[in-house]
């Protein structure tokens, strides 16, 4: 069939609304590396969620910037690795994977002596991908590639696995991957939103929806019938062109629609009848909310969100509440992973130190400010 006849235009396949499904790990024969979700392409998943999701990509980034704070206090601008990254550069990019894989992965360099960690380089979580499981219940190699997706011309390399006992030679350069224990999972995560996946889905699409709707004028909105016989698939589509250019588009709202016909075959135009605006004020609230929800966040007002009729300053010991209740619940948490793990490389590497992260002022006060434009004057100076 012609795609450009008006027919297909209605032939909706079936899997375009399929719910996503958990995704299954597993070892695939002829492979060296499990298995992430349908295709190996669990994480990849992920990321267009983040992309494309509004209300799901502000949530992670909240959350990843609370896990920052304002960086690793003492020893945050010490450089790690030869292209001039500080902890601070790579604690940053191993919050934001924390926050959207609930894992982190990198790549750590040890001396010729294997006595010490000379380079740490963040790893894209979505990059790495397990080897399978030894005897033992341990993995002994990872595998990285910049497009999973085609491994052919992209093809995976394999790391040892992080073992600062066997860390010479070959064995210098390894993979720290990390990441949050899930139940019947052992060797890649879960999201901590996992619950909301569909929802995700549902907020990119019905955002999708929205905008093909003004661009195009095709909920649809209205039935043209001709009642002056069939014409050949030329003239179909030579009037269904004409139409659509004519009326489809947010610069074309409004005009008239004028008609000429004989009695007895004029055009019948049978509008057709949408979900109003509270179907998708009620939907847009329901996704909204399992969104947060997944995310624990208590309150809207923690990503922007207005709640009422006052501004955000009117809502200021909310907002401090619900960030307590953020930071003890959602932030602490992940943020003490975080530095565990990423401290114990540092202390391979030569800094022996306990690692603290500064939390963020969630409200900016005046004595805040004037702190800041002090440190800068006196930096300046």
């Amino acid at each position: 069939m012609s795609r450009y006849n008006p027919e297909s235009l209605y032939a909706v396949k079936g899997s375009q609304f399929e719910a996503i499904d958990l995704p299954k790990i597993k070892e695939i024969r002829g492979k060296d590396w499990m298995s992430y979700g349908t295709d190996n392409l669990f994480p990849q998943q992920l990321i267009e969620l983040y992309d494309s999701s509004a209300i799901h990509h502000t949530a992670v980034d909240s959350i990843s910037d609370a896990i920052y704070g304002e960086g690793i206090k003492y020893y945050g601008d010490e450089y790690v690795n030869t292209k001039g990254e500080t902890i601070n550069d790579v604690y940053k990019k191993i919050a934001l994977d924390y926050a959207l894989y609930n894992g982190y992965a990198v790549n750590v360099i040890y001396n010729k002596e294997g006595s010490r960690i000379t380079d740490i380089y963040h790893v894209p979580f979505a990059d790495v991908r397990s080897g399978k499981i030894n005897e033992d219940g341990e993995v002994d190699e990872y595998y990285y590639s910049v497009n999973w997706a085609n491994t052919r011309k992209y093809k995976p390399v394999s790391y040892k696995s992080f073992d600062p006992t066997d860390n010479k030679s070959d064995n210098a350069s390894q993979i720290y991957y990390c990441y949050n224990y899930t139940p019947g999972n052992m060797v890649y995560p879960l999201p901590a939103y996992v619950g909301a996946l569909n929802d995700i889905s549902l907020d990119a699409r019905v955002s999708r929806f929205h905008n093909a709707n003004i661009s195009n004028g095709l909920a649809p909105s209205m039935m043209i019938q001709f009642r002056n016989g069939i014409p050949d698939d030329e003239a179909r589509r030579d009037i269904y062109r004409e139409i659509t250019e004519t009326f489809s588009g947010e610069s074309n709202a409004g005009r008239a629609f004028i008609s000429f016909s004989e009695p007895g075959k004029e055009m019948q135009v049978t509008p057709i009848e949408n979900a109003n605006d509270d179907y998708y004020i009620t939907l847009e609230e329901r996704i909204t909310s399992r969104i947060l929800t997944a995310h624990r966040i208590s309150s809207p007002l923690l990503v922007g969100l207005r709640v009422g009729s006052g501004g955000l300053g009117s809502n200021k010991e909310e907002i401090e509440t619900a960030y307590g209740h953020f930071e003890g619940t959602v932030v602490d948490n992940k943020r003490s992973k975080i530095v565990t793990t990423f401290g114990y490389l540092l202390k391979l590497s030569g800094l022996n130190v306990k690692i603290e992260v500064e939390p963020s002022a969630i409200i900016k006060t005046e004595d805040t400010i004037e702190t800041i434009v002090d440190t800068n004057e006196t930096t300046q100076e």
